[in-house]
């Protein structure tokens, strides 16, 4: 949403400062981070292994960790964001469910206007069939055979990746990544077509905008023109180098559910913010999310090729759509990000003494949407012939897809600019009311921003 917001400013005219607390791992130098496998060559900054349950090392990129008492939240923090370390998923929700949720925004319009948008700048397409028929991705047939015989619809949605580098891969030409399961966090890949690579070069390119990477936002402080941004100035290590500010008319956030929310808590808390919004942290949730895993009666070899690509929706309950994206993964079981529309919202909340965020969520094992996913899978068991594999506790506690904490028509308007203040605007996930309809998110967030670039932009 960031790097949407960046462009659509930079080519209104509008000079445009983006700030981003991680690093630029680029893909053309050699400041590159290998993958989970590793098979990136020419690393200076290798991401050294992480053995299950424990934390990685503080640095300045990819991954945030957000534990709460109940789940645990993975953000990006890097140049790009999340669109460097997800799998590529931009898949988008059905009329039904998306009217539902955000019933204020035209769907015509995100389907006519926004959603192409997205993936024409991005340069997404969904996986060939040649691709689909090599060896490596025996496991996605497998998954549309089994999706099949459970009655589910099966997708191709659309991936940020280079296919043409794929098929590279797969004829030896080039090292493989993509193709042997290596396309989640590892956002250097070349065939990775990750946001620092279209929207965020772009605006650079236009000379209207600004990225500056290794910078941390503090706080946010009003001022009778606008707003005065404290950043802290970071060495690789993370280590604080220098603090300053910068002064803006119009203030664009974009740090993601979790940040997003915690700035606005905390110099609200702090009095910086004046505006007394009492919304900000509300209709927080985990976008539906259930991992799981089955193991095949007869079991797909090892590795897996990528990215995910390949989804199915269980319309068996029209109340609660089920859809599971299969995510190729380094072992023999078959992986699934079960995805439905929660029925419960948390909260968000801030803790001065520790300056953490803090999550209120209940557990929601027991609710109609979770019974939903949990009958959905056992369809899939049933039609596969399988069995369901134990996955690791930490998990079963993880959330990939926070979504919400500023919601659009309750702590903001439509267009994202908060209540209570002048142009102070959030344009990421922070205004999806803790689900994207039964989907992953990546395409309704960027989508929605640039329905919201296109309103403000230009007036600007």
């Amino acid at each position: 949403a960031g790097s949407v917001a960046a462009l659509r400013l930079a080519q209104a005219g509008v000079p445009v400062t983006v700030l981003e607390r991680g690093q630029h791992w680029q893909s053309e130098s050699a400041n590159v981070l290998a993958g989970s496998n590793g098979v990136a060559s020419g690393n200076t900054n290798p991401l050294p292994p992480v053995q299950a349950g424990s934390e990685p090392p503080r640095n300045t990129g990819l991954l945030e960790t957000i534990s709460g008492e109940t789940v645990s939240v993975q953000c990006g923090s890097c140049i790009g964001g999340g669109s460097l370390v997800y799998g590529g998923v931009l898949i988008q929700p059905r009329r039904e469910t998306f009217s539902r949720l955000l019933p204020q925004i035209s769907y015509d319009d995100m389907d006519n206007i926004y959603y192409p948008r997205v993936l024409g700048q991005i340069g997404a397409a969904p996986i060939p069939d040649d691709v689909l028929d090599s060896p490596t991705y025996e496991s996605h047939r497998v998954f549309i055979a089994d999706s099949e015989r459970a009655g589910f619809e099966v997708l191709r949605p659309n991936t940020s990746f280079d296919w043409d580098m794929v098929r590279q891969e797969i004829a030896g030409d080039i090292p493989p990544q993509v193709s042997i399961g290596n396309y989640a966090i590892n956002g250097n890949i070349p065939a990775k077509r990750s946001t620092d690579k279209n929207y965020l070069r772009e605006a650079v390119q236009s000379g209207k905008a600004e990225v500056r990477g290794l910078t941390e936002v503090e706080m946010i402080r009003e001022l009778p023109t606008g707003y005065a941004v404290v950043c802290c100035r970071l060495s690789a290590a993370g280590e604080v180098l220098e603090r300053y500010e910068l002064q803006c008319t119009h203030l664009f956030l974009a740090a993601g559910s979790m940040n997003s929310s915690k700035l606005l808590l905390k110099s609200q808390l702090a009095g910086e913010l004046k505006g007394a919004n009492d919304r900000i942290g509300r209709g927080w949730g985990t976008n539906g999310d259930q991992l799981v895993a089955n193991l095949a009666s007869v079991p797909v070899a090892s590795p897996q090729g990528g990215p995910a690509c390949i989804a199915s929706i269980d319309h068996g309950d029209p109340d609660y759509p089920i859809t599971s994206m299969h995510s190729p993964a380094p072992f023999t079981a078959q992986l699934q990000m079960l995805m439905s529309t929660p029925d419960e919202l948390g909260q968000l909340g801030y803790d001065p003494v520790s300056d953490k965020v803090q999550i209120l969520w209940s557990p929601d094992g027991a609710t109609p949407s979770a019974l939903a996913r949990r009958a959905s899978f056992q369809r899939l068991l049933t039609a596969s012939g399988g069995t369901e594999v134990n996955l690791p506790s930490f998990l079963g506690k993880t959330i990939w897809h926070p979504l919400g904490g500023t919601v659009m028509g309750d702590a903001c308007d439509n267009l994202g600019q908060l209540y209570g203040y002048r142009n102070l605007y959030v344009v990421d996930g922070s205004l999806l009311p803790g689900s994207a309809g039964a989907a992953n998110p990546a395409l309704t967030v960027a989508a929605n921003a640039e329905r919201i670039m296109a309103a403000v932009a230009p007036r600007l």
